[in-house]
């Protein structure tokens, strides 16, 4: 897969996972996990919205900080909506929320892999 297709990727997975945390917790939350959920919600997006494309920032990295961040609130998202799902076992959309930030993970550790051996060269 090349860079620029799994940085896509990561951004598509961030906005649609981002818009998917506001829906459930603004309309299926459980007690407690609404400004949670938002709070990631807005987290996804922004950082899908930096992630979008080579940013020109000056430094080296490029959009790797965005990748990296990426990377660390899915899994901040895993441990924390996990351990709420453990303790609340709800809402149900939790699971694919898991899903969305596993690939996240792996998504980001290949683009962050990929770009390091590019970067070699």
């Amino acid at each position: 897969m090349k860079i620029k297709t799994i940085r896509l990727l990561i951004v598509a997975l961030l906005t649609g996972t981002g818009v998917f945390h506001l829906l459930v917790a603004f309309l299926n939350a459980a007690p407690g996990l609404g400004a949670p959920l938002a709070g990631f919600g807005l987290l996804f997006v922004i950082i899908g919205f930096f992630a979008r494309r080579d940013t020109d920032d000056g430094s080296k990295s490029h959009s790797r900080n965005a990748i990296l961040a990426a990377v660390a609130a899915c899994a901040a998202g895993l441990l924390l909506g996990g351990r709420a799902y453990l303790l609340n076992g709800q809402p149900p959309a939790l699971l694919l929320m898991f899903a969305i930030d596993v690939a996240v993970i792996i998504l980001g550790v290949m683009w962050l892999t990929k770009m390091a051996s590019k970067r070699r060269r």
